[in-house]
């Protein structure tokens, strides 16, 4: 087992991570569970300190805590911590070429989020484009529903206006869309498709860019699909093309 402890004044530091502002002011953040963490160390991530409670098992870190269940619930954020966490730096925003990426419009669930990352990791989209008025990226809960694919996936935050300055193709999601996803057909061009929250659905600047409009044919009366769901669809279908 580890040998190495925490002291109060460390424990008390990790805790405010739990807080956006410190988050961003010490550019760190605590990764919680051993599913996200092997997930990390197998695509290179080690994280800088590692947590663990007696009994846990461990895995690849640069420096090992022994911790209790106690002090895993102050510097955790989930309500029900595991018994392993680690410290990592935040996932920064990176620019890739992009042929197939999707803009996230004002997607304020940090699940819906999480999972649109890792479900972009498996299916082989280059690139998420977030929106200013998205949640944030580096919250705890996000890297935890995305199982560490935000450090994977690259992403950066963008604007309409500059996303209208890539002078990519711009696609909508839309319910009432013009063309049926599976007849959608990109011909080798790169594009960029758009998909907005369940309850607010897509800003009118965005489908005023749109050069085309897809819909998701349902049966039944279903009127909607979480954003999440509608993100794993169109990525499956779209990897086929």
């Amino acid at each position: 087992m580890p040998n190495l402890t925490l002291s109060i004044a460390q424990i008390k530091s990790l805790s405010k991570l739990k807080q956006k502002k410190f988050r961003s002011l010490e550019q760190k953040v605590i990764v919680e569970g051993f599913r996200t963490l092997s997930q990390l160390a197998d695509w290179g991530l080690i994280a800088e300190e590692l947590y663990l409670v007696e009994g846990q098992q461990s895995i690849p870190a640069k420096v090992v805590y022994q911790v209790t269940h106690d002090t895993m619930n102050r510097i955790c954020d989930s309500d029900s911590p595991p018994s392993i966490a680690g410290l990592f730096e935040l996932p920064k925003e990176r620019v890739t070429k992009l042929k197939t990426a999707f803009y996230l419009d004002g997607i304020s669930d940090p699940g819906n989020m999480g999972t649109i990352f890792r479900i972009a990791a498996a299916f082989g989209i280059d690139a998420l484009l977030i929106s200013p008025q998205s949640c944030e990226i580096s919250s705890p809960k996000v890297i935890r529903a995305s199982l560490g694919a935000v450090y994977k996936v690259p992403f950066y935050i963008c604007d309409y206006t500059s996303l209208k300055a890539l002078g990519l193709k711009i696609l909508v999601l839309d319910m009432h869309g013009s063309v049926a996803l599976q007849d959608f057909a990109p011909q080798g061009e790169a594009y960029i498709l758009a998909l907005g929250s369940e309850a607010h659905g897509l800003s009118g600047e965005i489908k005023e860019m749109a050069e085309t409009s897809l819909r998701i044919d349902m049966h039944g009366d279903m009127e909607s699909l979480n954003v999440a769901v509608c993100a794993g669809i169109c990525a499956f279908q779209l990897s086929k093309k």
